[in-house]
């Protein structure tokens, strides 16, 4: 009954399920209250515009035969109500209200009766999440959606190894990150920010945009935010999420993260634990100025996971010279260490970013959706003309830069672990550029961003000709850099060879 129309359904359908004149639906699609299509020459109903029609307001409400009781006094719900001038029958189904196609009460009952007893022969008690057994891996994969109806997915421990385990961990991992989440009551981004505001939903300002919108002037809405909300959804929210903003202050605050950090489960890489521990100091620093909620950030400076390692110029040679590693990949490495792109920002410009008459690069993309342009190094431009006329099979100014001529381009996620094992391949061995401890972390395809900060200093560079390139926003975020310059200039360990003279293919 449910379906008793046909998503396209003639007008002799539709006239007869609303036990009205085949002229009276034409007068309806003409002053459309009706949407019709015309496929070839016939003329289609859509069904759905038919639901929406009878659902108009000020019809009879009818109540159903199953009592109930209200303020004391036995009723019934209202399941069951008569829609449209031909006061067709529809039932209140899961929460929607569902066309039953006839004028006649008993039928109506009837149809709602058969569809009830379909429901208990095949519940339709939905959950919202699934898992799935990864039998590459022999571990549970846990999908679902969260609050924002987005997709997401989660890798179950490895110690659980039945589907009822797996079952069980599912639903309380969901009620965790998503249900409990989706039932606490959002701030609205409007006027002065309350005191008793909790710490997710000063994280949802953040992640939403919506605190940029409040303090335009300070805040800027990020590229990436939709990776910050999942990590704060994940491993900090059903820690701290709950405790208000303005308990973050001096010693406690302190501990409340140092419980976010000693629950970071241990299969997290190093990176990974970073990047959510700064998603906290991030907030935590915009909770002090401008929301004003905070006189102080708790954490103490070395909180975060420090000791990165950069590439010298005589390792970039080395591995640009190097033949086993794919030219792809060398043009990918040799161009992030020579003008200090993110590696989302090199794989997403093209051809139409880069001006090679004049030598100059621009990024109208990026992370902090800051635009930026620089005059590129005389090697690299001279390097990417050569490329593109050598081994780029499209030209097109929409396509992206670093395609092969095979169509084959750089995965974003294998770029760290593939960099490692080329310099590896090239017969680099420098122990701190595979060290992966508690004090140190092992090279990243990022961390070329970092080299080319830390070279260039030590070349004598101003911070405003590093800040053009790299987009950082302070003098705080460079001197992070200038002690590993120093011992680079004192080392005399110099700068990067030209692109066209490090790879041998673009001489």
């Amino acid at each position: 009954m449910r379906d008793s129309l046909p998503t396209l359904a003639t007008v002799e359908e539709v006239a007869e399920r609303l036990a009205l004149s085949q002229k009276t639906i034409r007068r309806w699609i003409k002053s459309q209250r009706l949407v019709a299509h015309r496929v070839g020459k016939n003329v289609r109903v859509d069904a759905a515009s038919v639901t929406r029609l009878l659902a108009t307001p000020g019809t009879a409400v009818v109540q159903s035969t199953t009592p109930v009781k209200k303020n004391n006094v036995m009723s019934e719900p209202r399941l069951l109500r008569q829609r449209g001038r031909a006061k067709l029958w529809t039932a209140l189904i899961e929460g929607e209200e569902v066309f039953l196609a006839t004028s006649n009460r008993d039928e109506a009952e009837l149809a709602l009766g058969r569809i009830a007893q379909e429901q208990e022969d095949a519940p339709l008690a939905r959950k919202a999440w699934g898992v799935y057994r990864d039998a590459e891996r022999n571990a549970f994969l846990m999908k679902y959606y969260d609050k924002v109806s987005r997709r997401r997915q989660h890798r179950l421990p490895a110690t659980i190894q039945t589907e009822g385990e797996a079952d069980e961990y599912a639903a309380r991992y969901y009620t965790d990150h998503v249900g409990r989440g989706a039932q606490r009551e959002h701030v609205k981004a409007t006027g002065e920010l309350p005191r008793s505001i909790t710490f997710e939903q000063f994280g949802h300002l953040w992640t939403s945009g919506k605190l940029a919108q409040m303090y335009s002037d300070h805040v800027r809405v990020k590229v990436s935010a939709s990776d910050d909300e999942s990590k704060l959804r994940n491993y900090v929210y059903p820690v701290i999420g709950s405790f208000p903003v303005t308990e973050f202050e001096a010693e406690r605050g302190l501990q409340l993260v140092e419980q976010v950090r000693d629950r970071l489960p241990s299969e997290l890489s190093r990176a990974t634990r970073r990047h959510v521990l700064q998603g906290v100091n991030r907030l935590l620093t915009l909770a002090v100025y401008p929301a004003k909620l905070l006189p102080a950030n708790p954490l103490p400076k070395g909180f975060l996971p420090k000791a990165k390692a950069y590439l010298y110029p005589a390792e970039d040679r080395a591995l640009l010279a190097c033949g086993d590693v794919p030219l792809l990949h060398r043009m990918f490495y040799g161009l992030l260490v020579r003008e200090g792109l993110r590696v989302s920002e090199l794989l997403g410009l093209t051809w139409d970013g880069v001006d090679l008459v004049n030598n100059v690069l621009s990024l109208d993309k990026n992370k902090t959706n800051d635009p930026r342009s620089w005059a590129m190094d005389p090697g690299v431009a001279e390097g990417l003309r050569r490329w593109r006329d050598r081994f780029c099979k499209q030209r097109l100014r929409a396509n992206s830069i670093l395609v092969a001529s095979d169509n084959t381009t750089v995965n974003e996620f294998s770029a760290a672990r593939l960099l490692r094992s080329y310099l590896q391949l090239a017969g680099i061995t420098r122990p701190q550029l595979f060290e992966h401890g508690d004090s140190r972390m092992r090279l990243r395809a990022h961390d070329l961003r970092a080299s080319f900060v830390t070279v260039h200093l030590a070349l004598g560079r101003s911070e405003a000709w590093i800040t053009d390139r790299t987009g950082h926003k302070s003098s705080q975020m460079i001197y992070k850099y200038k002690r590993a310059a120093r011992t680079h200039a004192e080392l005399n360990l110099g700068g990067f060879t030209p692109l066209i003279e490090a790879i041998p293919e673009l001489r």
